[in-house]
């Protein structure tokens, strides 16, 4: 350093134009040059700036999220909506080979719940007429009511799938109840057992893939059908109208 100093008052001559405090100034700028670059500052400004990216996206997101903003969110697929099940109901038919009043007799012999084995009418059928003074209809309830045919009303028998104030819906033969599937052996429509993804006869094929639009019933109101729907009806009647429940077989 002192070698320094006497160059520079060499070069200068006798009378130096630098004087003490500006000979100071210039080498503390030469010391600065030759300090080396602090690589660990600048990765830290760099996460920092990285960090406050990420918490800018973040509130953005979650501000058009809660401003209900379309983000292009694919629409749920019938496949994809919850499911409804009925885990009491059974798809055979139960036998009796007594019974006691007010049960009573009813010979049904018509296919409209057949599913393949001839179901409801090998056999008369045993029923309550007074079931329902004690308890609520549920769904899959086998029940009797009156119906309008070709030649009048006549008594039939058929299967409750929705209950008061639910939304009904059909697709493709398949049923949905406020919006979820009905995974049921009763839930989609069938022609003894085989539904429209097996059956490949015209006329037969657009009833069991038939749709509905949704609807909902009343208070006082159920949905009724047959197991078979090409040989049964799907309609909405009254609670009060429901005049037994099916209870199986009677086999003497």
């Amino acid at each position: 350093m002192n070698k320094f100093k006497r160059d520079l008052d060499e070069f200068v001559g006798e009378l130096p134009r630098f004087k003490e405090p500006l000979k100071r100034k210039i080498l503390s700028d030469m010391r600065k040059e030759e300090r080396p670059v602090n690589r660990f500052a600048a990765l830290k400004y760099a996460a920092v700036m990285m960090l406050l990216l990420i918490v800018a996206t973040t509130f953005l997101v979650l501000n058009l999220n809660g401003n209900d903003t379309d983000l292009a969110v694919p629409a749920t697929t019938p496949e994809e909506l919850p499911m409804l099940t009925d885990p009491d109901t059974v798809e055979e038919v139960e036998i009796f080979t007594e019974y006691t009043a007010p049960q009573e007799v009813f010979d049904y012999k018509y296919d409209g719940m057949d599913l393949g084995s001839g179901d409801y009418y090998q056999y008369p059928l045993l029923i309550d007429p007074s079931a329902y003074q004690e308890k609520e209809p549920a769904r899959g309830d086998v029940i009797v009511y009156e119906a309008e045919f070709f030649d009048g009303k006549s008594r039939t028998i058929g299967r409750i799938v929705a209950l008061p104030g639910e939304t009904v819906e059909v697709k493709d033969g398949q049923l949905y109840i406020d919006d979820q599937k009905l995974d049921t052996f009763y839930g989609r429509a069938h022609r003894r057992g085989l539904n429209s993804d097996e059956i490949y006869s015209g006329g037969i094929e657009e009833i069991l893939s038939q749709s509905i639009e949704a609807f909902t019933l009343g208070t006082e109101e159920v949905y009724v059908t047959g197991d078979d729907w090409f040989r049964s009806q799907q309609l909405v009647i009254e609670v009060d109208e429901i005049q037994a429940e099916v209870l199986g077989y009677y086999v003497e």
